[in-house]
């Protein structure tokens, strides 16, 4: 049979001795429990910066992104703003010097063609007298001795002009120009495209 033991002799029962050894091992519980609870609050903590450094990510892409499409629009706007402004301003220009394309022009020829027989100006129907009046003026102030003809002619836009002579000739067309406006904002806005009307 076994035998059972009734008292430990070992163990100390008294008031105090129970309250030492409960606050040791309370002591040690609360030691270990600090130290689990700064690991587990180490690991939530770095579980949150990673997310908040997530979002953060995923908001500086979005607005790097929107950045850029803003950034797109600004130029597409501002080219648009630079082909209107020119438009604008050829056409006030047109309106009060309509010919000074033409006589900037016939100046250039009447140097270079000085002695040429004739010269022929081809004008808008409506420019005719104002061209014929601009041609002789021209003519006595750089000494041509030719002969000077202007024509008028319905399909030429009023500020437009052919200048020809025997051995070349001179074209302004405000058509022309415009797209070279509009080429030169191309190329300074790549992505932008001419809208059209």
């Amino acid at each position: 049979m076994m035998n059972a033991t009734k008292f430990t002799f070992g163990a100390d029962f008294r008031e105090g001795g129970r309250r030492a050894a409960g606050e040791a091992d309370i002591a040690a519980a609360r030691a270990e429990g600090i130290a689990a609870g700064r690991e587990q609050g180490r690991r939530e903590a770095e579980s949150q910066l990673n997310g908040l450094v997530a979002q953060l990510a995923r908001a500086a892409e979005r607005l790097v992104a929107q950045e850029a499409t803003h950034a797109a629009q600004v130029e597409a706007q501002a080219a648009h703003v630079a082909i209107v402004a020119a438009k604008a301003f050829a056409g006030v220009a047109l309106a009060q010097w309509p010919l000074a394309a033409l006589e900037q022009g016939l100046r250039e020829c009447l140097t270079h063609a000085r002695l040429a027989p004739h010269l022929v100006m081809r004008v808008n129907d409506g420019a005719v007298d104002a061209a014929e009046t601009l041609v002789k003026r021209l003519a006595q102030e750089t000494g041509f001795a030719g002969r000077l003809v202007v024509l008028g002619e319905p399909d030429i836009a009023p500020g437009d002009g052919r200048i020809e002579w025997a051995d070349g000739g001179f074209v302004i067309e405000s058509e022309r120009l415009s797209r070279l406006v509009e080429q030169a904002v191309a190329t300074a806005f790549p992505g932008f495209r001419v809208p059209t009307e």
